[in-house]
This record gives structure tokens, sequence and C-alpha cells, in this order.
């Protein structure tokens, strides 16, 4: 049995979209004597400096259009039965449309893994893609809406031994974590210093007798991303001695940096999938996140975590709204943590029981295996 050639192209390096192709090349290497494959990596040149190397990747250019010579070699070189895209969506002046008919013309199967949806393009998917996924069950109910091409189910899932399990049980001060990449503000942590303010009580009690918890707030921020993250916010973490910020990188293959605190605090704005909230929950952490798709279908609210109640939801260019969280609300939560510290290890060991339940990515194999075949 010939093994199916798969060109998998993607953002190839330290972002979402590159950890979502992690976990597929992942399986590609599980099932090695029946998938052949190479990674097509493009991107926007602010990745650039991000982007991951290896045997089997090939550095396209910068940019997420395909219609370049230097795709159309690869393709040529490679010949694959099967392009799985991640996020190509509708980009350059055909709007894929020139672009699918000639590869389909080649007898290529053609997946889309869309993700960065704008609002009002998802009917322009029809006929482009021979099949379209989804990872999240708001993603797969558009893509249903929608009336586009075979739209698939794959549940987003953790790859279970890359995330180790570690019990929280406080015996000192509580620590509150966040990674937030490389600085994009849609992670919500920029309002993290009014919640830690607010506290201290409201603002007269804050002027003359301000409250006082024990905690440590710890935030780690990919290596080379200073210029991408919000000034003032750095600038509080540093003045303030119950705050930690540090510069480092995570390895998603030996449990991340999820290790260095106690309870997630991810108040995001907005999320594709929210790995970083699965990959968390994997590890034993309480996750603390907004009450809003795609963030509150991972948990319950005081069974994995607490779920942060919205103050304003803003509709944007996406369909995935914009939501604004109650700082007031999390100020209440994280305060409750503190003071009923039992509630961290009760969540920690159900937040490892879901995702071993329900988001376990070995789980996923069939399926995978069946939506790829040519």
């Amino acid at each position: 049995m010939n093994k199916i050639r798969l060109g998998l192209v993607t953002a190839w390096g330290e972002c979402g979209m590159g950890y979502v192709a992690r976990n597929w090349v992942y399986t590609f290497n599980k099932y090695n004597e029946k998938i052949e494959y190479q990674i097509y990596s493009r991107s926007l040149p602010w990745l650039t400096k991000f982007r991951w190397q290896g045997p089997m990747v090939i550095n396209g250019p910068e940019q997420m259009e395909i219609d370049h010579p230097h795709f159309w070699n690869w393709i040529d070189e490679f010949k694959p039965d099967v392009i799985l895209f991640q996020d190509q969506n509708i980009y350059g002046k055909s709007q894929m449309r020139e672009e699918s008919s000639r590869l389909k013309k080649m007898g290529i199967k053609l997946i889309n893994y869309p993700d960065w949806i704008m609002r009002g393009e998802i009917e322009k998917y029809r006929g482009i893609y021979d099949i379209n996924l989804a990872h999240v069950k708001r993603n797969y109910n558009w893509l249903v809406d929608a009336g586009i091409d075979q739209p698939t189910l794959i549940p987003w899932g953790v790859i279970i031994k890359n995330f180790p399990f570690h019990e929280r049980n406080i015996k000192d001060k509580i620590i509150f974590y966040i990674n937030i990449g490389t600085g994009t503000t849609r992670k919500g942590y920029t309002l993290i210093p009014e919640v830690l303010d607010k506290m201290k009580g409201n603002f007269i009690n804050r002027l003359f007798s301000p409250k006082t918890y024990d905690y440590k707030f710890i935030v780690t921020a990919i290596e080379n991303s200073s210029n991408r993250i919000n000034k003032s916010f750095i600038n509080y973490f540093n003045s303030n001695p119950q705050c930690e910020f540090h510069y480092k990188t995570a390895n998603n293959e030996s449990g991340g940096l999820y290790s260095i605190g106690d309870v997630y605090i991810y108040p995001t704005k907005k999320e594709g999938i929210g790995l970083t909230i699965t990959e968390a929950m994997c590890t034993g952490m309480p996750v603390v996140t907004s009450n809003y798709p795609t963030m509150n279908e991972w948990l319950e609210d005081e069974k994995e975590g607490r779920l942060i109640k919205p103050k304003k939801i803003k509709k944007s260019s996406m369909p995935t709204d914009k939501v604004y969280i109650d700082t007031s609300h999390l100020a209440e939560i994280l305060i409750d943590y503190i003071e009923n510290p039992e509630k961290v290890t009760e969540h920690s060991f159900n937040a490892r029981e879901t995702i071993i339940k329900k988001y376990n990515w070995d789980d996923r194999d069939n399926i995978i295996l069946s939506t790829i075949s040519p």
C-alpha cells in the first residue's frame, strides 16, 4: 500500500496555529508507515523570527497567499496527494478559486482548517475545499450553517504525555499564572493590573486602608517578544513586589511552563480554540477564563476552575465576538481561591480528569486517518 503524500501548509512557528499544526504532525509521525509528509511553512513577516525549522520543513515566503512560484515549485517536487491548509481561507486575488482549481486538476484532495475567520466570509469557502474542518463546536456550527462542503468536526485534544499531571496543593502562598505568548492584547492580560488593584478594595480603601492578600502572580512571555508587549503592563509587574514577569519560551513537549503556578488566569477576549486552557487543565491546573465561547466549552464554573462574567461583548470584523470581562468579578475569584485553597486541589483533579475523558488527542486517530485518506 502506497503512503499518503501529505502537504501541511501552515504557520509553522511560535503562534496558536503552529501549535495546532504540531498536534497533527504528532499524529502523522505515529503513522509513518502510512503517511509521508512535508510542512510548507508560510506566514506574515512578524512570525519570521519565531519560525520553527526541521528536516520536514520547507520555508515559504512571508505571506499567506500561495500563488507564488516557490509554492508551485514545491507542489511539482513533492507531488502531494492531499494538502491540509491551516488558515488558508480565501487569500489572494482569486480568493483561492484559481489556486484550488489548479490543485484539484492535479488530483490533489484539499482540506482546510479555517481558524482566523472574517465575518461574512465563510459562505465564500463553498466549492474551494473538499473538506472544511473545525476543532470546536462553535466553529463547526458556523460551517454547517453556511452550507459549505463537508464540514467535519475533529474535537480538539491535548497530547496527554506532553503535559503530565502535577497536583496543586497550596501549602504556602498561592501562585497565579498566565503565559501571554508574543504579547497580543487579545489575551486580555492588560486587565490584570486593574484586577489586582481592585483586590485592595474600593477607591477610598485603596488610598487609606488597602486590603492585603498573600499571593504571587507570575507572567511569562516568549523570548524576543518585548517589542510586542504592552509597556504599561510590564512596568506594573516590574514595580509590584507580588508580581513577576519573565521571558521564557515554553517547551510544549515537556509540560510547557504550567508547573510555575497553581491557577491559570486567562481573561482572554476571544479564542480560535483556547489551547492554553486545555494544556493547563491537562497538568491539573484550574483555569479561570472568560464565560463565552469557545473558552467556556472546556470547563464548568466551580468544577475545573472558574468562569468570569462578561462585562461587555463587542461585535468585530470576525464572528468571534470580543468579550471584555468584569474585572471586579475576577478580583472576587482570585480572593476566593486565596481564602479557600482547598478549591485549588479539588479543581485540579477535576481539570485533569476532564481532559483525559473528553479531550485526549490520541483518541482522534481514526477520524484523522479517515479525513486525510485521498
